[in-house]
């Protein structure tokens, strides 16, 4: 998989402590998206999904899932569904993030994943609908569904959050939907 970055572990993307995972590359391309650095499909960082799951396995005594954002995951589809399949495998719940409709999955053949995953948040980011307090989401816009029986909306976070990480060179990352 063509990956932006990988955070192993983090408290704002879903329930508990997860393993999350920024794809490379996007052709839904929104407007006013915050990951603009991620819409190239230029390889940033070629990870197998071998190598990419045994480091969540290694990290899991620590997570309680994995999210996967972008870019945009559906971009890289035949890769992603894979990938999931193996981690549907453990017991780790699944969250994916996308642009596209459920319609427009449908229309694309891009819907065994959800079969596989626990929540998927679908469409794309719109400034004009911006909200500070959507949990998952960015604009209201946006849709949450809950795929499994795992997890309720009492279970996600309920306002945005920022989170600052520091790796071991110093450089300073900060994710999540910070104000303007």
């Amino acid at each position: 998989m063509n990956i932006a970055h990988i955070e192993e572990q983090s408290y704002i993307y879903g329930a508990g402590c997860r393993f999350v995972i920024w794809t490379q590359g996007c052709s839904i391309r929104c407007k006013d998206c915050w990951n603009k650095e991620m819409w190239s499909f230029k390889t940033k960082n070629k990870i197998s999904t071998k190598k990419l799951f045994e480091k969540i396995i290694n990290e899991k005594e620590h997570i309680q899932g994995i999210t996967i954002l972008g870019g945009e995951p559906f971009d890289q589809y035949e890769e992603l569904l894979f990938f999931v399949k193996q981690i549907k495998k453990t017991d780790l719940s699944i969250i994916i993030y996308t642009g596209y409709s459920i319609n427009e999955l449908k229309s694309k053949n891009k819907t065994e994943i959800l079969n596989l995953i626990d929540i998927i948040i679908t469409d794309r980011y719109d400034k004009n609908y911006r909200t500070e307090n959507g949990g998952l989401i960015g604009s209201s816009n946006q849709k949450i569904k809950f795929l499994t029986k795992k997890y309720t909306k009492n279970d996600l976070p309920k306002n945005n959050a920022i989170e600052i990480s520091i790796n071991e060179n110093g450089q300073i990352n900060m994710y999540g939907y910070p104000n303007e």
